[in-house]
């Protein structure tokens, strides 16, 4: 139960961040512990301020991250996760929105930004059995490996 506390402190403490052109589509705000990106067979620990790119996918082992996305959303990721960023993109303007990511194995709780309140059916979470088109402002999810 501590570790729950903790890991939803985590996500509501993220701040809201600044964002460049090249930053990525989030940023790790929180880290604790070890995490790594892995893009295709390049794997490079995280740092708190780095960003997060499309397609990325983030692992923990004991380790916990916070990421906030150029929207606002905000995910936390628990120990032993895999989670992959699909799709993400944020031009309102433009009416092109979509998040979009993948629940491999772990703990991921996920607070809705504005993508979710402009487009609703464009914020998806896949996970091993199903996909889930997020209604709400929170989703807590956990997939435990067979």
């Amino acid at each position: 139960m501590r570790s729950f506390w903790f890991f939803t402190a985590l996500i509501f403490g993220l701040a809201q961040p600044v964002w460049a052109q090249d930053d990525g589509v989030a940023l790790v705000k929180v880290l604790e512990g070890s995490a790594f990106t892995i893009q295709g067979d390049d794997r490079q620990a995280l740092s708190v301020g780095e960003p997060i790119n499309r397609q990325d996918v983030i692992e923990t082992a004991k380790g916990t991250v916070g990421l906030t996305f150029k929207d606002g959303s905000r995910i936390s990721i628990g120990p032993n996760s895999r989670i992959e960023f699909k799709e993400f993109e944020f031009s309102p303007n433009e009416n092109k929105l979509a998040f979009f990511i993948s629940i491999i194995k772990g703990t991921m709780l996920y607070v809705s930004g504005v993508i979710a309140k402009l487009a609703p059916d464009s914020v998806k979470i896949e996970t091993p059995v199903a996909t889930v088109v997020v209604r709400g402002t929170r989703f807590l999810a956990k997939i435990e490996e067979n």
